[in-house]
């Protein structure tokens, strides 16, 4: 029934993961670490505020001033603020990157002892199979005795 597309039943190969790992979130990751305009935005959070090239305009000047301190403000300047959902974005594919790995972990280990498994028991039932000893009697004294 998991052949059907409407039957409601998804299935993801290890493969399948392992690829979406390398093609997907890692691209992603690396462009949430080198990109420039998110590191502009990193410069305005702490006590790197004040390092930004995302604003022109000279301080003196009030209308670049207010502008400045709307983006750079602490709490609730525009410029931390996106920083910090990015910063979100970037740990939460960081984090299902890691139980990616987990689950690849345990496939393949889960897969590995499978094989074992069933290896064994082949083994087991050929050894029962090819056994040269005799099979032993039966009890003396069966039923009717």
């Amino acid at each position: 029934m998991a052949e059907k597309p409407d039957s409601g039943d998804i299935k993801i190969t290890v493969s399948f993961l392992q690829k979406f790992q390398n093609e997907v979130l890692q691209t992603m990751v690396e462009e949430l670490n080198t990109n420039k305009d998110i590191a502009e935005l990193a410069l305005t959070v702490g006590s790197t505020a004040g390092k930004r090239r995302l604003l022109a305009g000279s301080e003196a000047w009030e209308p670049a001033r207010l502008l400045i301190e709307k983006y750079e403000a602490p709490t609730t300047g525009t410029g931390p603020s996106l920083y910090a959902q990015v910063d979100s974005i970037r740990n939460q594919l960081i984090t299902l990157n890691d139980n990616i790995t987990y689950v690849v972990g345990l496939a393949m280990s889960g897969e590995d002892e499978n094989i074992k498994l069933s290896t064994e028991l082949n083994m087991s039932q050929l050894g029962e199979i090819l056994a040269t000893a005799p099979a032993p009697a039966p009890a003396p004294g069966g039923a009717g005795a």
